[in-house]
Parts: C-alpha cells; sequence; structure tokens
C-alpha cells in the first residue's frame, strides 16, 4: 500500500496548508554542525554537541525524500550547519536525483567547496548558494569568527569551473559590517557571472537577535546604496519557484540576478511554500516559530511510509500558520535555534 501511495502521480502538491499554499520545497538540513561561527547565526562558543545516535541516518533519509517526492515536493535544498562536512551528502543527493526531484540546491559556506564542488555537479546539484558577506578579509574573518577568505573565493571559483548550473552568494545584509561595501560585492558576482541575494538579518535565537537588532540593514536601503554606484537595477524575470527574493538586473548584464529578500520589512509570507526537516528528524513548519512534528520516532517503530505521508499532510494542514510574527511578536523567534533549523 505504502508504494501505491507514494507511486501515485501528483498534478500538483499534495502537500497544502489552511491559507491556500502549495508546499513544494523541502529544505532537509544534514548537520547542526559547522565549521564556521558567524556571529548572526551561532553562539560565540559554538554549538552544543549532537550525538549521531540522535541523527537522522543516511537510510531514514532516503525513506524521507522518497515519502516527500511522493508527496509532491519538487525542490529539495541540503542545509546545515554546513552541509558538506557530512560524509554522505552526494548519496543524499543522488536519492533526490533517482526520486525525480527537478531542483536540488545546497547551502554551503564555500569552505570545503575548493575540493567538493566538482562531486557536486557529478552527484545533481544544480542550484548551490554559497554565503559571502564581505570581501574584506578582516570583516569576513571577524563575521565568521576566523574563516578565510580566500578560501571562500577559491571554492567559488571551482564551483563556477565544475559548471553547476545556477550558482548564487548569500549575503546578509549587516549595516556596520558590509553595508559601506555593497557594491562591491555585486561588481564580484557580475564578474563571476552568478547571481546575489541580499538578506534582511532575522532575530532567530540570541545571536540572530543580537545581529538583527544592532546590524539590520533594510532591503530597500541596501537596493538604494547598490543604485547610487553602480546605476539602475530593472525588474527581472521571477520564476514562479524562485523563492520570496525580490530579483532585478542590470541593463546588459543578463547573466547576473541581483535578488533583495525581506522577512522584516516586505513580509512575504503568503507565497510560502517549504517546509523544513532538521537533522534530529522535526518537520519544521516556519522559520520563526516552533511548531512541527517529530518524524525520527515514526521512522524507527512500527510505521509504514504511508502513514508517516499521511501525518505530514495531515499535520501540515493543522499547523503551519499563516506568517511568522518577526516584529508583532519577537519572543517566539529568539528561542530559535538557527544552525538547528537549518536555515
Amino acid at each position: 500500500m505504502a508504494q501505491e501511495v507514494l507511486a501515485t502521480p501528483l498534478r500538483e502538491s499534495a502537500l497544502a496548508d489552511r491559507f491556500g499554499r502549495q508546499i513544494t520545497y523541502l529544505r532537509i538540513s544534514v548537520t547542526e554542525h559547522c565549521n564556521f561561527r558567524c556571529a548572526y547565526c551561532s553562539p560565540a562558543e559554538g554549538t552544543p554537541f549532537f550525538a549521531r545516535k540522535d541523527h537522522l541516518q543516511v537510510e531514514e533519509y532516503d525513506r524521507l525524500i522518497a515519502i516527500f517526492a511522493g508527496l509532491g515536493v519538487r525542490h529539495m535544498r541540503f542545509t546545515g550547519g554546513e552541509p558538506l562536512i557530512h560524509p554522505h551528502l552526494h548519496s543524499l543527493i543522488a536519492a533526490a536525483q533517482r526520486q525525480g526531484i527537478g531542483k536540488i540546491s545546497v547551502s554551503t559556506n564555500g569552505l570545503l567547496l575548493p575540493r567538493k564542488a566538482e562531486l557536486l555537479r557529478q552527484s545533481g546539484v544544480n542550484n548551490l548558494n554559497i554565503s559571502l558577506d564581505s570581501l574584506e578579509p578582516e570583516v569576513f574573518a571577524r563575521v565568521t569568527r576566523g574563516g578565510k577568505l580566500q578560501v571562500v573565493l577559491q571554492g567559488i571559483t571551482a564551483a563556477v569551473a565544475a559548471g553547476i548550473p545556477r550558482i548564487k552568494l548569500n549575503v546578509v545584509l549587516m549595516r556596520r559590517e558590509n553595508g559601506h561595501a555593497l557594491a562591491d560585492l555585486v561588481r564580484y558576482a557580475l564578474e563571476q557571472h552568478i547571481d546575489i541575494r541580499f538578506i534582511e538579518t532575522m532575530p532567530l535565537g540570541e545571536a540572530g537577535s543580537e545581529a538583527q537588532q544592532s546590524e539590520f540593514l533594510s532591503a530597500s536601503e541596501a537596493r538604494e546604496r547598490i543604485e547610487d554606484e553602480l546605476g539602475t537595477l530593472y525588474p527581472a524575470f521571477r520564476p514562479t519557484d524562485n523563492g520570496p527574493a525580490q530579483l532585478y538586473q542590470f541593463a546588459g548584464q543578463p547573466r547576473s540576478q541581483i535578488g533583495f529578500i525581506t522577512p522584516i520589512s516586505d513580509n512575504f509570507c503568503a507565497s510560502c511554500n517549504r517546509v523544513r526537516l532538521t537533522a534530529s528528524g522535526r518537520l519544521v513548519f516556519c522559520l520563526g516559530q516552533e511548531n512541527g512534528v517529530d518524524l525520527l520516532p515514526m521512522l524507527r517503530s512500527a510505521y509504514r511510509d504511508a502513514d508517516i505521508a499521511e501525518e505530514i499532510r495531515a499535520r501540515i494542514w493543522q499547523d503551519k500558520p499563516e506568517r511568522h510574527e518577526f516584529v508583532t511578536d519577537p519572543e517566539r523567534s529568539s528561542r530559535i535555534f538557527m544552525m538547528r533549523l537549518g536555515g
């Protein structure tokens, strides 16, 4: 019966919430650990110990990838922590490809890309997001708490050379740290013929809350600063599966898009199409709230795939909130540990 349920072709996602949103995008965290400790994401002392037995195992990820594919998910993104430290990431990516997932993404800090970019492409990755908050080595080291910019730049070069179809830089907007140098980051993206996204800081956990209070720079102000130096940005074509970014291009630069993601200044929850799976097997319905369902006990008990699929379907319908509450109820998101949630 499970195989019949999962093999049934779906014209649209079988996952929907009470607010009319179709859920077609699953973010999969493969670890809570990271080789950076970015100021807006991680406590200064690093992440707490996370025992292997509390992680989803490879075969459990494989089961869930198949279940979500059968429910109509069409985009899977592998995140962390830092996903490239997971020893079996390539096999998880291949599992998504075998299940017919058309858009397979990875988010990385880029530190391990110099030696892993080619393997990512061979495994089936067709979208790669790389964090790059500054091109100034001192600022980069301060924000990442010790990261080496030159290695990440080598990783970006390796990803471009590997031929990964779509590469994006992710820049968290920080008024004091990088607000003065946004145009430099755009110039770099244009030179590499890749995309770039500027993301407003979010009050997630203690680290994110402190960064949001001290460093917040709105996307609209960021865009003004970029246009003051580089000229007018024009609206770009926005694919339906693109996510929340507002996309722009410069005239004569069709190969690179400049995006702005506005969780604070211009709420985009009405178009949310995603849920998140943590490395501990918890399915979380909203980036800014804790409500979710623990799937790991089901995987390690007598639940059939069809039973798990039905539980996922019912809980998303019942419990996915209409919107995050970053502005109206910041206490909710202040309890979220960003690296545990998977970004």
